[in-house]
């Protein structure tokens, strides 16, 4: 499904704010705050799942363009998925009527126009915007008047286009036009302070909708998760905190429904040394969790660690291990 959104400040959430308290994140909400207050386009860019819409609606919000409406076209959808006569519009001439179908570009007149995924448009959409921004005009497919268009123009790629113009892949004089002004979204796992609060919103965001109280979250999850590279960023961190808690009990969260690949392994708590004396370490830590969870009865634990009681009776003297441990 192409992502083609036309919202109002109604259908935003104004209230969510940009989560973090980090250097990078507090450089970042000051950028959105200075570059609100201008009516120059920007160009956005930083990794996949970091938020590069999310900001442009805060900047959206922040600026004197909050009556019209908020466009947002995917890039890599135009020419196919978006064909001409959505993006300009159409003027159908029937029974010497005229029917007017409204295209994007008339739907984001006087607004803000998000491309995201910028470095996917084509070259013949991209010598077209070319010529759109330069004479601030366009015409509807089957019309014969120009249209004055007032947009301001935010897009967005997962990386700097460089490369690209360089290659001429994406043309040298549109890149400029788009990036008068530029803002670097920094990737989590280089503000990984931030983690913490930005799973505690999720977590209450995702609560309040389904009418839950907020569930204890066991030490192991946030050991994990601050452990993780977070290759995805907030988007995939957020996707995590929504599976987490459909898939744990009511009270509690679960660490067993972490992903496999975000999971702290359990034994990162072994320092690397003797090979035996690892695995005595290991031995005596899973001996004394087993009496734990049984209350210290040796028959139980025995039977829960799939030995026979004298073995276990054996390895506990060995190991120094009382059944009050």
């Amino acid at each position: 499904m192409v992502d083609n959104k036309i919202t109002s400040p109604s259908d935003l959430l104004q209230d969510e704010p940009i989560i973090g308290k980090s250097p990078a994140i507090n450089s970042l909400k000051r950028a959105v705050e200075r570059l609100a207050k201008t009516d120059s386009n920007i160009f956005i860019f930083g990794e996949p799942g970091t938020g590069k819409e999310y900001i442009a609606h805060h900047i959206y919000l922040q600026s004197s363009r909050q009556k019209p409406k908020f466009v947002t076209i995917d890039c890599s959808a135009l020419g196919t998925t978006i064909t001409n006569k959505n993006f300009f519009g159409e003027d159908l001439e029937r029974d010497q009527d005229i029917i007017r179908n409204i295209g994007l570009l008339d739907k984001a007149n006087h607004g803000i126009l998000f491309l995201k995924n910028i470095d996917e448009m084509n070259l013949k959409f991209q010598e077209e915007f070319l010529q759109i921004i330069r004479d601030k005009k366009f015409r509807r497919v089957g019309g014969s008047e120009n249209i004055e268009v007032d947009l301001r123009i935010i897009s967005a790629s997962n990386h700097d286009l460089n490369p690209e113009v360089e290659s001429g892949k994406f043309k040298k004089e549109l890149y400029y036009l788009l990036n008068t002004l530029m803002l670097y979204i920094p990737p989590l796992r280089e503000r990984k302070q931030d983690i913490p609060e930005l799973f505690s919103y999720f977590l209450s965001k995702y609560c309040k909708q389904e009418g839950r109280d907020l569930p204890a979250v066991p030490s192991e999850i946030f050991e994990s998760i601050l452990q993780y590279e977070w290759k995805g960023n907030v988007g995939e961190l957020e996707n995590t905190v929504q599976n987490l808690l459909k898939m744990s009990p009511e009270d509690e969260l679960s660490p067993e429904f972490l992903p496999f690949r975000i999971k702290k392994h359990p034994f990162d708590f072994l320092e690397p040394k003797n090979l035996k004396q690892i695995i005595s370490d290991a031995e005596t830590f899973i001996i004394r969790k087993a009496l734990r969870k049984v209350g210290g009865n040796q028959v139980k634990a025995a039977k829960l660690l799939g030995i026979h009681e004298p073995t276990l009776r054996f390895k506990m003297k060995k190991h120094s291990i009382s059944k009050k441990d």
